[in-house]
């Protein structure tokens, strides 16, 4: 990335500041223009122009109005769906612990059937030696 020299810096600054201002300037003109409209349909009182203007206000409170309402609806819903988030995880969290107290009984189940294989093959090592013994001594 290049730096710019002062020069170059300060006249950037000054074209974004020009053009800011131009862009101010157009829109107090187009705010004035409107203010003037407004003024001009409320001194003319012509029916027409007045109930437009009354059509007008009206159509804007009811969208406030609307407005209002959904965002009180959107907030519940976000509030519905943090409120089952936190089940969700909570029920990923006790399955992962199901999960593990499953493999840990697993794991004891395998450990003891290694044991008692164990103790299945000791035992049966030992009558063979006594049967071997027995024989011997018969």
């Amino acid at each position: 990335m290049k730096l710019l020299s002062k020069k170059e810096a300060r006249n950037r600054v000054e074209k974004e500041n020009e053009e800011l201002l131009e862009k101010n300037v157009r829109l107090r003109e187009f705010h004035k223009k409107a203010i003037r409209y407004l003024n001009d349909v409320k001194e003319d009182y012509s029916d027409d122009k007045i109930k437009r203007l009354r059509d007008f206000e009206q159509f804007c409170a009811d969208l406030q109005q609307k407005k209002h309402k959904l965002l009180i609806e959107l907030e519940a819903v976000e509030d519905l769906i943090k409120e089952k988030k936190d089940l969700f995880y909570g029920l990923i969290e006790k399955q992962d612990a199901l999960e593990e107290k499953i493999f840990q009984l697993q794991e004891k189940e395998r450990k003891l059937d290694l044991r008692e294989n164990f103790v299945e093959q000791v035992e049966e090592a030992i009558k063979e030696k006594t049967n071997a013994n027995l024989h011997i001594q018969a």
